[in-house]
Formats: C-alpha cells, sequence, structure tokens
C-alpha cells in the first residue's frame, strides 16, 4: 500500500507542481515530496526585512538619473551545513538536510552562496511554501572553480533549502549562504490573478505585430540581468554579440554603468554571482496572466569595459559567460557594426523595469551626440516613433539594452535617456559600438575590437549567427516564402516554397510600413512561384509583406533603399 501511494504521488506532483527548470539543472522533485516518515519539522531561521521606507527613498533619485533599475536589497545571512539547518538519516542510508530561510514582506527571494561544492550524487533543490514553485535539481554541473552560486528569484517572503546526498556520495559538499536578495518590487506576486510586469503602459511586448515581426532573431540574444553590486540587486539588459570566428562564445554586452553603483564596480565574486535570463517574453502580443518559463544561466567575468559610466566614453561592459548557452535556449549571437555611420530606422529590445521584453522603434536618423559635454562623438541620440500598438520607449532597466540598425546589427548601448510613456518624444542616449570598438583606450581591456575581431581581419561590420548547420538542419521546415533581392531598389520578388501560390487570394497580399499602416495592396493576374512587386513609387525604408495563408499570416521584413 506504502509503495502505491508513493507512485501516485509521483504521478500527482508531475501535474500539480510547477517545476520552473530555469538554470542548468536535472529537473525532478525534492526528495522529501515523495517520503511519508519524513519529519514535518525542521529549522526556519527569520532574516531580518530591511528598510523599505529607506530604499523607496534612495530609489526615488535614482529612478530619475535613469539609473540601472534596484529591485532587491541584499541581507546578510552567514549560514552553512555545520550551523544551521536540520539533517536526518534515512533508512537506506542516505541523508536529507533542509533549512528554511524568511524574510517577512518579501516579493520574491534570491540566494547567494560564497561556498558552493555539490559531489557526484548529490542534489539541491530550493522551494516556497506552496510547494509549487521548484528550482532545481542543482547537482555537481553546477559546481564552478570560484565556489559561487546564485539562485533565481523565489515568488514569496520564504524559501526551503533541501539538500539529499544518497549513500554512495564520498564527496564532502559546502553550502554556504552568504546573502539573501530581498525583492520589494518589480516582480509578481505569484498567486496574483491579474497578471505582472513593472513596465509602464505604452510598452510593446517583442511578440506584437508588426513591430517585433522582422526581429525574431535578433531578439533571442537580448537577455535581462540580475546585477549584483554594492550590496543590491539590480535589473538592466544586454545581448550576446557575434564575434569574427563565429565560435559562439559566449560574449554578453551591455552597459558599464550596469556594473557600478554606489562608488563601486561588481567585484569578480560579484560577477559570479550575476544571473542571465534567455527568452523572458510573451509569446504573443499580451502581456501572460502568469511569467514566462524561465531560461537562465549564473555567472560570468569581466572582459573589457570603458567610458566610465558614459562620463568620458561610450559606456560598454562586454563579459564572458561560465557557461555555453545551452542550444535549447536557442540563443542567437546578435552582429553588430562598429562603422560610424547613421542609421534611420530601427529598434532597440530591451527588458524595462526588469519586465519582459519589449520592442521600441526609430524613424528619424540617429544623430551623434556628445553625452557628457566632453566633446567626444561618443553616443547616439534616439527619438522613438509611435507605432502600431503603442510608443514604445526605454525605462529603468532597458540600460545597456542593444539599438539595432535595420539590417539587425547592433550599434550601440542604452547609457540613460528622458523618453518616457508620459513623454515618450524625449530622446534617449546609446553609447556608440563603433566608439566601444577601439575609442576609448590603447589597453584591450578598454576595447570591443581585440574580443570580437580576435586574428586582427580588420573587419568592422558582422551579421548575427545562430545554432550550427546540423543543428538547423533537423529543425521543421517553416520558411515558405522567399523575398529578394532584399535590401532593394526597385523590384522585390516573392518566390512561394512549398505549396500552390494559387491557393492565396489577391486580397491576402498586402505591404505595410513599419508603423502597420497599408501601404499598397499587392495584385496579381495570376500568381506564380515568382511575382514581381513595384516599390520604385515608395520611400526608404522598412516594410512588411503580409501574407494571409491557411489561417495564418506570414510577415517578411523587406528594406527599400
Amino acid at each position: 500500500m506504502k509503495k502505491f501511494s508513493t507512485l501516485f504521488l509521483i504521478v500527482f506532483c508531475a501535474f500539480c507542481i510547477t517545476t520552473v527548470n530555469a538554470q542548468l539543472n536535472t529537473g525532478g522533485i525534492p526528495k522529501s515530496f515523495v517520503l511519508d516518515d519524513l519529519s514535518e519539522f525542521f529549522q526556519e531561521v527569520i532574516i531580518p526585512s530591511p528598510d523599505i521606507v529607506k530604499l523607496i527613498e534612495e530609489d526615488l533619485k535614482s529612478d530619475k538619473l535613469s539609473l540601472p533599475r534596484r529591485f532587491a536589497q541584499l541581507l546578510p545571512v552567514g549560514l552553512n551545513l555545520r550551523n544551521a539547518g536540520t539533517s536526518e538519516l534515512l533508512d537506506d542510508g542516505s541523508r536529507i538536510w533542509r533549512l528554511k530561510l524568511r524574510s517577512e514582506g518579501a516579493l520574491a527571494i534570491s540566494l547567494y552562496f560564497d561556498d558552493f561544492y555539490l559531489p557526484k550524487g548529490a542534489t539541491l533543490y530550493l522551494y516556497d511554501d506552496s510547494k509549487q514553485q521548484i528550482k532545481g535539481a542543482f547537482t555537481e554541473i553546477n559546481n564552478h572553480k570560484s565556489r559561487l552560486f546564485a539562485t533565481e528569484l523565489i515568488f514569496g517572503d520564504a524559501v526551503t533549502l533541501e539538500l539529499y546526498l544518497p549513500e554512495f556520495v564520498t564527496g564532502k559538499p559546502a553550502l554556504q549562504v552568504s546573502h539573501l536578495a530581498y525583492a520589494y518590487r518589480d516582480v509578481p506576486r505569484y498567486d496574483s490573478s491579474k497578471g505582472f510586469g513593472s513596465s509602464d503602459f505604452c510598452e510593446i511586448n517583442i511578440n506584437c505585430s508588426p513591430e517585433g515581426d522582422g526581429w525574431q532573431d535578433e531578439k533571442k540574444g537580448v537577455v535581462r540581468i540580475q546585477v549584483k553590486v554594492s550590496g543590491a540587486t539590480f535589473w538592466c539588459s544586454g545581448s550576446l554579440v557575434n564575434n569574427a570566428r563565429y565560435d559562439l562564445t559566449p560574449y554578453i554586452l551591455t552597459a558599464d554603468h550596469c556594473a557600478f553603483q554606489y562608488g563601486h564596480y561588481a567585484s569578480p565574486d560579484d560577477l559570479n554571482q550575476w544571473i542571465f535570463y534567455f527568452n523572458y517574453e510573451s509569446e504573443t502580443c499580451e502581456n501572460p496572466p502568469e511569467e514566462p518559463e524561465i531560461y537562465s544561466l549564473t555567472g560570468a567575468s569581466k572582459i573589457a569595459n570603458g567610458g566610465n559610466h558614459g562620463t568620458d566614453g561610450s559606456d560598454f561592459y562586454l563579459v564572458l559567460l561560465n557557461d555555453n548557452v545551452p542550444d535549447s535556449y536557442d540563443p542567437y549571437y546578435n552582429g553588430w557594426s562598429a562603422i560610424d555611420s547613421s542609421s534611420s530606422f530601427g529598434v532597440t529590445i530591451h527588458h524595462p523595469e526588469g519586465d519582459i521584453k519589449k520592442i521600441s522603434t526609430y524613424t528619424t536618423p540617429l544623430v551623434t551626440y556628445d553625452f557628457s559635454g566632453t566633446g567626444l562623438p561618443s553616443h547616439w541620440e534616439v527619438y522613438w516613433t509611435e507605432t502600431f500598438n503603442n510608443w514604445g520607449v526605454t525605462e529603468p532597466g532597458s540600460s545597456g539594452s542593444p539599438l539595432f540598425d535595420s539590417n539587425g546589427k547592433i550599434l550601440g548601448t542604452l547609457t540613460a535617456g528622458w523618453a518616457s510613456c508620459d513623454s515618450p518624444d524625449l530622446p534617449d542616449y546609446y553609447g556608440k559600438f563603433s566608439y566601444h570598438w577601439q575609442s576609448n583606450g590603447t589597453a584591450d581591456t578598454t576595447r570591443l575590437k581585440p574580443w570580437l575581431d580576435p586574428d586582427n581581419t580588420g573587419i568592422t561590420s558582422l551579421n548575427g549567427t545562430t545554432l550550427s548547420v546540423t543543428e538547423l538542419k533537423i529543425k521543421p521546415k517553416d520558411d515558405i516564402v522567399k523575398i529578394y533581392p532584399n535590401p532593394a531598389d526597385n523590384f522585390v520578388y516573392i518566390n512561394f516554397i512549398n505549396f500552390e501560390p494559387s491557393k492565396i487570394h489577391p486580397e491576402f497580399l498586402g505591404l505595410i510600413d513599419i508603423l502597420g499602416k497599408p501601404v499598397k495592396n499587392l495584385y496579381f493576374n495570376k500568381l506564380s512561384e515568382n511575382n514581381k512587386i513595384n516599390i520604385s513609387d515608395i520611400q526608404s525604408g522598412i516594410y512588411f509583406i503580409k501574407i494571409e495563408y491557411n489561417q495564418k499570416i506570414i510577415i517578411k521584413k523587406i528594406i527599400k533603399r
């Protein structure tokens, strides 16, 4: 009977527990969830809450300066396997150690370890009081030579750590929680029924049409960064960047000021506890009713930085992730241009207030700007455009986000600005990628060029890249329309692939602009494999060919030169 009840519980848990497998882990559920005779009682430690009034007063000042968005305060813990928790020996010789940490009023909790080591066979889980949010299993694959680690947020004001050591484990584990990140804003409540998100009303989700239609590759490289520095935790944005070797080195580009808070740069230990969130977005144009599935990696090392937070240069910060990005994350390593040339249209993709991924569009040519009054041509001045779904801007938390040109290449990273949902017509300022390249100093650690062109090929512009050719070949074939040439001057052709073009009724073909407004309907006497479209009568810019077929909408971006 006991065997049956345990099996039933395992099956039941598989359906009703939200196992948020975000960081590198092996999944599963904690051992205590399937044991009938384990004690319900184990040590709980109360961590005193911070002074929220003081934090908010400080935030009111820093938020006006467009600084990285602080959302959590680090509280000292100093607990480990020896001085805290409850350990129980099981009948089979294995052992379970559990410890609950609670800090009253926290919206969410993240843990930082300054001594983390799991021997082979050991598993560590973290979960909330309801046992609905589970992180783990963390295993030896999460060990790093620094012996540092950090965990993603768990909603609520309490988290339980559970370490399971089978009898055969011979190594000695180490778990020392140095700090608890007490999140007091910018995170949803886990039981919220009205949705979540801290960004302002005008922001546009990355999968809105038409704004996000032409940026589905580039978005995969943009990450939300949980920054740790100066005793607090902040939100910033950044991007994977490609290098001239196309070897998928996991470089992340963000802003220098993201790593500098309250007079101090992030230390190497801090960087080893930064958390990088991939694919943090809504699947549709609407805000989702609950938080999207999480994909993250922990830890990085500084490679280069420059611009002194934008005060005497272009404000960039390049890090190398501790781990390669898993193929299952479907990453995209964004391209870039080190040519100091303006762009008349493009977007930024970002995480305002640490919220899900948003997109903002510009259609006014970028202008060189002296950001700090130094006379240096280090920044782009950007004005955002009202588009079909709203008027996307940037906010604190967008810092470090990439600015793309019409070809999907990074031209800059966000330093600061004045644009807001209440004043969307004010400018923002992005440190120039061309200035990042080699103008912030002569040392390799102050320039991008030595790292993104390691063989000194002289390249100044690079396309983005995704997984290997082998990996791409096994993906389902869903590209049934080819547009060429692209960019084009006077004519483009639509080549229909893998289906009969006669099945598309002519009124379901159309050309729309970047704002979603119809430019022209595309009528053909007879659809063929190659259909010629005259674009000589439209202005230069980004457009989209919209095709409705089989109750689906296909959007293809074209560029009129």
